[in-house]
């Protein structure tokens, strides 16, 4: 019944899933996350809603995540008192996260990724089990950088929405009124 607006919020779930995957993609971070996202339009009998949905650390991703105290870091070290992502909302350690769950993927990304110069000031290879717990240790502490993958093409789109919807219930109320008029 409402083709025009069901048109508009189906362009601007398309516009956003899209442009958030081609963010995902130039950084290297295409895969699950990507694959993941996608938009759902559901009519009820007073509201159209539009939900957008990905994998469950989309949102960190996304926002960045607060470390829990980057002045505990090495003096001298690159991310030594710097918390890569003041403003997000999330937070290492909040007690709200799973415990051992950032070490755990910390050690199968390190799996996968082929990580040269992994030596300490010796020249030796560093165990993984060593270099895991410097990685997760250092993300712990100072977090993680806010990426807006999802948020900017979000914000982007969302700028022209409100507009586009009301020349949407335009034409929707102009071609129900047209219909009904011809009865």
């Amino acid at each position: 019944m409402l083709n025009q607006i069901d048109k508009t919020l189906t362009a601007f779930g398309v516009n956003v899933v899209s442009a958030a995957k081609n963010n995902l993609t130039k950084n290297n971070n295409a895969g699950e996350l990507a694959n993941s996202l996608t938009y759902e339009i559901t009519k009820q009998s007073e509201k159209i809603e539009l939900t957008f949905y990905g994998t469950s650390y989309g949102n960190f991703h996304d926002k960045g995540v607060q470390g829990a105290a980057p002045n505990k870091l090495p003096r001298g070290s690159k991310w030594y008192g710097v918390n890569k992502a003041p403003g997000s909302p999330f937070k290492f350690g909040s007690g709200s996260g799973r415990k051992g769950g950032l070490r755990g993927a910390i050690d199968r990304w390190v799996v996968s990724k082929p990580i040269s110069d992994a030596r300490n000031a010796k020249g030796q290879f560093i165990k993984r089990k060593s270099l895991v717990y410097l990685i997760s240790r250092t993300i712990y502490l100072s977090g993680t950088k806010a990426t807006d993958f999802f948020s900017k093409p979000f914000d982007l789109f969302k700028k022209n929405l409100f507009k586009d919807l009301s020349n949407a219930f335009a034409q929707d109320v102009k071609e129900i009124t047209f219909k009904n008029n011809g009865k």
